[in-house]
């Protein structure tokens, strides 16, 4: 998973059934995850993104949010403005005065990253491996591990006990390096502008603009 690629395309959050999860305790939690997800009209996730390359010796963490309404999704990092209307994606890179505009691809979602903080489909076995105390708040561990081969190996959650929500989750590459998402603050059925999930291109005059729909 390259850093930059995965946040520049869709982010769809569906909520799928768990045949494939193994573990009945897993199961149960996992589910009260995609429920208390469903329960929401919209949210807004301000999270911090690191990535742990021992081997190069690297260890970087970058800042981000996105606002998230079934399909469509507006999301800001690394100096991007990422937006979905479920359909199109528009993608807008002010240091370089480039907008990018795509179809949306569900076959193709880089963001699969992302959508873990509320979607768990039956590509993924999952074990519940412990419970987890902070200070005064307990979390549950679970490990996802997918049934096809992936360029990842394992994706550790760490889910919030009491409200039900994935608080950080943990990508193991095959090649050593770890990708870890950590929520800072979640809000939730935001009162949204009307242009929260769309874009208008012609605001910018001087970027130029690349029309990969053709």
């Amino acid at each position: 998973m390259k850093l930059v690629s995965i946040f520049i395309f869709l982010i769809g959050f569906s909520f799928s059934s768990f045949s494939q999860v193994d573990d009945a305790q897993a199961r149960k939690i996992l589910e009260g995850v995609s429920q208390k997800a469903k329960s929401f009209k919209n949210m807004k996730y301000e999270f911090n993104y690191r990535m742990v390359d021992k081997a190069h010796k690297i260890d970087n963490t970058l800042l981000g949010s996105i606002t998230v309404q079934g399909e469509m999704y507006n999301l800001n990092f690394m100096g991007r403005n990422v937006i979905s209307d479920g359909q199109t994606i528009w993608a807008h890179d002010a240091e370089a005065e480039e907008i990018q505009i795509s179809k949306r691809d569900a076959n193709n979602d880089p963001l699969s990253f992302l959508k873990l903080l509320t979607s768990f489909d039956k590509e993924y076995k999952a074990k519940l491996i412990k419970t987890e105390k902070v200070g005064a708040k307990e979390f549950y561990i679970i490990d996802l591990t997918p049934i096809k081969a992936k360029s990842y190996f394992k994706v550790r959650l760490k889910i919030d006990k009491a409200g039900s929500t994935v608080q950080q989750a943990t990508i193991y590459e095959k090649d050593n390096v770890e990708y870890i998402l950590t929520v800072v603050k979640l809000t939730t059925n935001l009162t949204l502008p009307a242009n929260t999930f769309k874009f208008n291109p012609s605001a910018y005059p001087n970027a130029d603009i690349i029309d990969n729909r053709k």
